[in-house]
């Protein structure tokens, strides 16, 4: 009995924190990507604009009209270049689909990339946010 509290706590401890998952993704730019199992999120890189990934990932949305509806967006520009966006879906089933794109700075190497996030439901769905990353990544195609 005197053992259950650290095994309680460790166990929560393992819960809240999860742990991420390297999964595959159809990206040319970062063909790994982290799915987060803790937050349900899947990340990936792009090297393109924030514009340029903004309009394929609202290409990509409204492309699957029949199982999702674009709900409308929030943005963020500084001088008039956007900066970062989210932008907000309904899946079959009222599943809330959360996809940010930003502008990020890799602290290393110095390189600016197009940063996505991909959340389907409120808990995720690894599956499903690959799917949208790869028709995302369709609708880059150079």
């Amino acid at each position: 009995m005197k053992h259950a509290v650290p095994f309680a706590l460790l166990a929560a401890t393992l819960a809240f924190t999860g742990c991420n998952t390297y999964v595959g993704v159809d990206n040319p730019d970062q063909p790994s990507s982290t799915y987060s199992n803790a937050t349900g999120a899947l990340v990936t890189r792009y090297k393109a604009s924030t514009e340029t990934v903004f309009n394929a990932v609202k290409r990509a949305v409204d492309s699957q009209s029949d199982t999702m509806k674009r709900m409308g967006e929030s943005d963020k520009r500084v001088n008039n270049e956007l900066q970062e966006v989210t932008v907000f879906a309904r899946a079959i089933g009222d599943l809330e689909i959360k996809i940010e794109v930003e502008k990020v700075e890799d602290p290393v190497t110095k390189e600016v990339f197009t940063q996505v996030t991909v959340k389907y439901g409120f808990f995720g769905n690894c599956e499903q946010s690959q799917q949208i990353v790869s028709r995302i990544t369709q609708n880059l195609r150079r």
